[in-house]
């Protein structure tokens, strides 16, 4: 990126720093010296010059930089704030989460508050767009400036040992050793040596021998790429057209290397460059040609996709989370088009923004009016919706349409562009313009009307803002005495109440002091740290070490140990038995040129204390009085043999016993194991008793590939951080424990697990064929009884049964009546099988049942339920909870007592649950609903042009009587009933002409998301979402609009147009090429993990489209684990056939394989699948968020062909054939089996079987021709060794 003079002389004064005032969130404003490093793309923070930086935040975070004193930091603050002038203020939102951090600042004067603005959009742009090896390098230099000392410019070895975890990688000491020396002789290098290094581990050879070595020449004994070659890799490989030939060539090499010595005529790749430029965002696989708005964009409305939010204010759930005015900002910079206000009456005569008789926060209607003006159009300048959800008074209603026209001024749409309503205006026509949508009152009539709304348009499934009362009660914790906060809604019928939840955490949790890690202070990762002979800091100092050392003296002399020294803060003590007794000596340390030495003697000084020992164990200690060698450790202290969670002689069996009798989520024990060397941590967990195996790894105790001390720090850690699927350990559970308070177990408890998981094994025994899955305990004999089972999957993969008791099935089989276990092989039967047979349950997903559940209203969120018809409450009264009061219902044999803050709330309480149960309820219920019918302002309704809200009404549809500015909202359940193959034809019709918009079902209160692919194929425009929420559907939609510049409205293919196509009717595609895709995972890198341990990677690919081009394909799991550089050999490859591929999306998903054989998110990437590019590619990846992951990258290879105009035509056309037999022979056997001609169903499903077998095998020949040289997977539990 050319740099002018001007701009090198901001960034040097940038650089040098500047004096300004930083306002905080949780102190006051402070003057700070800010600064730039130019060479790490860093702003940072400092009391004094030279000092240790206080903050620092990367520019490639950076997501915005306001003018003005608009952040929560200034407004905590306002006698301070208003001491400056606002036009020197200017606020940074950075983060990479949907909620952004702030830093805001104060700048000095108008002079450098003009340097700050100029300098930093200049450096937040290059921080995130400039050419990969800048990139590269500005990485390394922040993690090579976080392991060297201050002013040193030099990291050792041991600094690189601590840092291997940080970068997910996992390499023996001798290894990295020897890698070290290859760069330098010396016992530290400097910045250049260490880049050097980096390059040489993350380096795979075999990427470049395997995939492209014909293009590679041998020079000098090196490997390199010469344009010509290169020219050629991307015609034949990559399918790209050069029109300047070589020139072209050799100017994209010379741009990609940033290296002034290697000019164009000289210029090459060696093979570390090329695979470097096959991992960079240069070769990325999705084609920048549609990073440009380039389709028609004068189409009506209606033909488009539009991106839609929903509950935009939320920043997290819908009970308890902080509205704010950022969430408005943050979605329309992401370029959604589709927003929502939830309106409720407010003070001062304008409404307060907010999620209705719940405890979220509430916010300004004018606020988020102004903040929706400034920032409207940074994404896009296509129309922006206002979807209005209304529950105010006709004053404010008034004041609503006021403030509308105040607001936005010419740009809101206030009458239609033209008189002719046969179709809806275009995008184009649009453009800047403000669409409200919202109910519209009869032409004629007074100012004020009733608006006539449904019973069913306004008693929305599970919807809390149709309840009688709703706040915060606490309940008490048997197990532990302690009163905890829930969220309670009361209905006429029914209490409901959350998990628990935190009241008052709608704080900003960011830190004020954002600070670095110096990666070399780590001690655990030190190289001694894992050695049986070192024993920390151990307690009793000395005199434990002597007791220790008198314990086994028995291993004779040179018997040692190594402590942290009690008496010298960072020496250590060595401890060694000899003739008889305990002698100790001081391991000194010294700084000697910027680095620690260690020593027992001055003129013998090593790099670490690893090198010391293993010194002193090969060479003898000298002294006047004895010459001798360190030989045994001592076995380390057992500090964890008296905690109230060990227990050293107990059975799975009976830690499952008592675990049953402590029924709460967080109980745990840990026990030893059989063999002595290994433990075993029990625990419970989403209602099931888990088990996981600890290992001892030297002194240390691994769970998974996190490592411990000792098992007291496990405990610890685990306390604090998410052992399993959110829960944290929570209650030791002892025999005294289980006697005094344990519950008795129910009958016929299935919350135990049925065999142990073991850490990153689980997969290995199924694909491996571990006979021990087939043990007594885990799988049941053939011939029992299975109970029936509401659980249904899909076949993701294709499968044959390796022994007689397996399911055989092809990709989309349904699979019913299915039982899981914890080993990884299900139970499930299909229209041709007779009993339920096992199967891998990793080649299926699940198929949810979005039924609309009544006894969930509160979804995942929810704890519990009462009856509350024909209850009675009495005051309960208790010396640590006065306000206190016991429901007695008629269905529970024990009350429930629950505890409020105050008097007043507890008659609140009481009253509302007296008023339910008399004989009024249902009475009040009516008046209830009589109030939905709402009266609306005139001029707020007159502002209501092209989305005006009805409720849908199918007949009036279906006779072409409903107007084309007529609008219409479903939940997620009634939509579904258009979505399905009996009205999809007619809703796609609808959605031709008209506006349709989705949003999620009342019981999503955690803010999830539903699949909007159903919708969209159906063409329902408006599919909103929670934009705050990180899951598959939000990434999916961040997929959907990253096409056509995401400008937030993508024309739908022109297929959905004709009259003749059916998204539920494959027949329905003619004249649309279909594509055969195959892609190949072949590496990674980068790849990042959470907490403690190194990642075990596999990547998921995912096809999301029409129904019949669903599609998944799963890698295998890395072992051992490696996130730096892993790359996959066997099952890399997935190949998906699309027969309408304008309609699809691919998805691919970097998992961790964590210690229970469970996946957990690592990143993603979501593209259109006609924005993909053929060849070799690299996948920048994503965070939940869709935020771009700082170097981390897939390498796949992609194939795109026609497959009726392939090789493999006529063996596509049979598998084609085949899936439609298979189809039309399932309806047809569970249309006999309604109709009860059990006879006719059985003779078909001998047929099926056939067909599923061919279907099988022609898929495996299929796959056996594509990639002949990879050898594929084997999923076995053969028994046979």
């Amino acid at each position: 990126m050319a740099t002018s003079g001007k701009e090198v002389e901001i960034f040097r004064c940038l650089e040098r720093g500047l004096v300004v005032t930083i306002f905080f969130c949780k102190k006051r404003p402070e003057k700070k010296t800010l600064q730039v490093k130019l060479e790490t793309r860093q702003l940072v923070w400092i009391r004094a010059m030279g000092s240790k930086p206080d903050g620092t935040l990367n520019l490639r975070e950076v997501r915005e930089v306001r003018d003005g004193r608009n952040s929560r930091d200034f407004d905590r603050w306002p006698e301070e704030a208003r001491r400056y002038d606002p036009s020197l203020c200017f606020v940074i939102f950075y983060g990479n989460d949907f909620k952004l951090k702030t830093l805001s600042v104060v700048a000095t004067n108008a002079d450098e508050f003009l340097i700050w603005k100029l300098g930093l959009q200049k450096l937040e742009k290059s921080a995130k767009e400039d050419l990969y090896q800048l990139q590269l390098e500005r990485w390394l230099r922040r993690e090579f400036y976080l392991m060297e000392k201050m002013g040193s410019d030099l990291v050792t070895l041991k600094n690189m040992k601590a840092w291997m975890p940080r970068i997910n990688y996992k390499i023996s000491t001798n290894k990295l050793r020897d890698k070290f020396q290859e760069v330098s002789r010396k016992d530290e290098i400097r910045y250049e040596e260490f880049a050097a290094l980096f390059h040489k581990l993350i380096h795979v050879p075999e990427i470049i021998t395997n995939y492209v070595d014909p293009y590679c020449d041998d020079s000098d004994n090196e490997r390199c790429i010469m344009p010509e070659k290169f020219h050629r890799f991307l015609i034949e490989e990559q399918k790209e057209n050069l029109a300047d030939g070589l020139l072209a060539v050799k100017t994209r090499m010379v741009n990609f290397l940033e290296d002034p010595m290697r000019h164009k005529g000289n210029v090459y790749f060696t093979a570390v460059e090329f695979e470097d430029y096959l991992f960079s965002k240069d070769n990325q696989a999705f084609d920048t040609s549609y990073d440009k708005v380039y389709q028609d964009m004068t189409h009506p409305l209606a033909h488009y996709w539009i991106a839609s939010s929903h509950n935009t204010y939320l920043t997290g759930d819908q009970i308890s989370s902080e509205s704010s005015v950022e969430a408005y900002v943050r979605v329309l910079r992401m370029g959604c088009r589709c927003i929502e206000l939830d309106c409720w009456d407010g003070p001062d005569g304008y409404p307060s923004i907010y999620h209705g008789h719940t405890l979220t926060s509430k916010i300004k209607f004018l606020d988020v009016l102004r903040a929706i003006k400034d920032h409207a159009w940074v994404a896009s300048d296509y129309p922006l919706i206002l979807s209005l959800e209304n529950h105010c008074g006709l004053g404010q209603q008034r004041n609503m349409a006021m403030a509308f026209r105040d607001t936005f001024g010419s740009e809101l749409l206030m009458e239609p562009v033209d008189g002719d309503f046969k179709k809806l205006p275009s995008p184009e026509q649009l453009k800047r313009k403000v669409i409200l949508k919202h109910k519209k009152l009869p032409s004629e009539g007074r100012n004020a009307e009733l608006v006539e709304v449904r019973v069913d348009d306004v008693a929305r499934d599970g919807d809390v803002s149709n309840s009688v009362k709703t706040g915060v009660m606490y309940l008490e914790d048997q197990i532990e005495n302690q009163w905890h906060p829930h969220f309670f809604v009361l209905t006429p019928t029914k209490m409901y109440w959350t998990k628990e939840t935190n009241q008052g955490d709608d704080e900003e949790e960011q830190d004020d002091n954002t600070s670095t890690t110096e990666v070399g202070d780590r001690p655990q990762d030190e190289l001694h740290f894992g050695e049986k002979w070192f024993h920390g800091k151990l307690e009793g100092g000395r005199k434990t070490a002597i007791e220790l050392l008198n314990e086994y003296s028995y291993l004779g002399d040179g018997t040692f140990l190594v402590r942290e020294s009690d008496t010298f803060i960072g020496d250590f003590s060595l401890s060694f038995w000899r003739r008889n007794a305990v002698e100790h000596c001081r391991i000194k340390s010294k700084q000697d040129m910027g680095q620690v030495k260690y020593y027992l003697i001055e003129t013998t000084l090593f790099d670490s204390l690893y090198d010391l020992i293993t010194y002193y164990r090969q060479v003898p200690l000298r002294s006047p009085n004895f010459v001798m060698k360190l030989t045994e450790p001592v076995p380390q202290l057992k500090s964890h043999e008296d905690k109230e969670w060990y227990h050293d002689n107990l059975s799975r069996a009976s830690a499952e016993d008592m675990l049953k009798r402590i029924p709460s989520d967080g109980a745990f024990l840990i026990r030893r194991g059989q063999s002595g060397d290994s433990y075993a941590i029990s625990f419970r967990a989403d209602g099931k008793i888990k088990h996981c195996r600890i290992e001892l790894d030297g002194r240390l105790f691994a769970i998974g590939s996190a490592q411990f001390e000792s098992l007291i720090d496990l405990v610890k850690y685990y306390e604090k951080n998410p052992l399993y699927n959110k829960v944290k350990l929570k209650i030791a559970v002892s025999q005294t424990l289980v006697d005094t308070r344990g519950a008795i177990p129910r009958q016929n408890d299935e919350s135990s697990s049925t065999a142990y998981i073991n850490p990153n094994e689980l997969s290995k025994s199924v694909l491996n064929g571990d006979d021990q899955l087939y043990g007594d305990g885990i799988y049941h004999q053939p011939n029992e009884i299975f109970p029936q089972t509401k659980l249904r999957v899909r076949a993701l993969y294709d499968y044959t049964a390796s022994r007689s008791d397996e399911l055989s099935f092809s990709k989309g089989t349904i699979i019913t009546n299915v039982t899981k276990t914890d080993n990884g092989w299900w139970r499930g039967e299909t229209t041709s099988s007779r009993v339920p047979m096992l199967f891998p349950g990793h080649l299926v997903e699940e198929i949810e049942e979005d039924e609309p559940n009544d006894q969930q209203p509160l979804g995942t969120l929810q704890k519990g339920s009462i009856d509350i018809q024909g209850c009675r409450t009495d005051r309960s009264g208790r010396p640590d909870k006065p306000y206190t009061f016991k429901i007695f219902t008629r269905t529970m044999p024990n009350p429930i007592e629950v505890a409020v803050d105050s008097e007043e709330q507890m008659n609140q309480w009481l009253d509302s649950i007296d008023q339910c149960t008399s004989k009024m309820a249902g009475e009040k219920m009516e008046d209830k609903l009589m109030e939905k019918k709402k009266c609306l302002a005139r001029d707020l309704s007159d502002l209501i042009i092209y989305a005006i809200a009805v409720p849908f009404d199918h007949e009036k549809v279906l006779k072409k009587m409903s107007h084309i500015t007529e609008m219409s909202s479903f939940s997620e359940v009634k939509i579904e009933k258009y979505c399905s193959q009996t009205y999809s034809h007619f809703f796609l019709h609808y959605n031709r002409v008209q506006l349709s918009r989705c949003y999620p079902k009342g019981g999503r209160v955690d803010s999830s998301n539903y699949d909007p692919m159903p919708m969209w194929n159906v063409g329902c425009q408006m599919v909103a979402l929670n934009y705050q929420t990180s899951d598959r559907p939000m990434q999916l939609n961040e997929g959907r609009f990253l096409n056509n510049g995401k400008c937030g409205y993508i024309l739908q293919p022109d297929i959905m147009r004709r009259p003749e196509f059916d998204p539920c009717n494959k027949q329905s595609i003619r004249d649309v090429e279909p594509l055969t895709l195959s892609v190949k995972i072949i590496g990674a890198r980068h790849l990042v993990k959470s907490g403690k341990g190194i990642i075990s990677p596999f990547v998921e690919i995912e096809i999301a489209g029409l129904e019949y081009d669903k599609n998944k394909f799963k890698t295998t799991t890395i072992s051992p684990p490696n996130g730096l550089n892993p790359i996959w050999k066997d099952q890399n490859s997935g190949i998906f056939d699309l027969i309408c591929p304008e309609m699809a999306l691919i998805r691919f998903v970097v998992y961790d394989e964590d210690t229970f054989g469970e996946p957990n998110f690592v990143g993603q990437a979501t593209y259109p699948v006609t924005c993909l590019k053929s060849g070799y590619r690299s996948v920048p990846l994503k965070n939940g968020f869709s935020e771009e992951m700082e170097m981390a990258a897939l390498l796949i290879h992609v194939d795109r062909r026609n497959p009726k105009e392939s090789d493999d035509s006529e063996i596509y056309s049979c598998i084609q054939d085949l899936r439609d037999k298979k189809e039309n022979l399932v309806s047809n056997i569970n249309e006999l089996m309604r109709v009860g001609q059990f006879d006719r169903a059985n003779r078909l499903q001998e047929d099926l079987k056939e067909t599923e077998q061919d279907l099988l095998q022609k898929s495996a020949e299929r796959r056996q021709r594509k990639f002949a040289s990879s050898r594929p997977i084997v999923y076995s539990r053969n028994s046979n060794n």
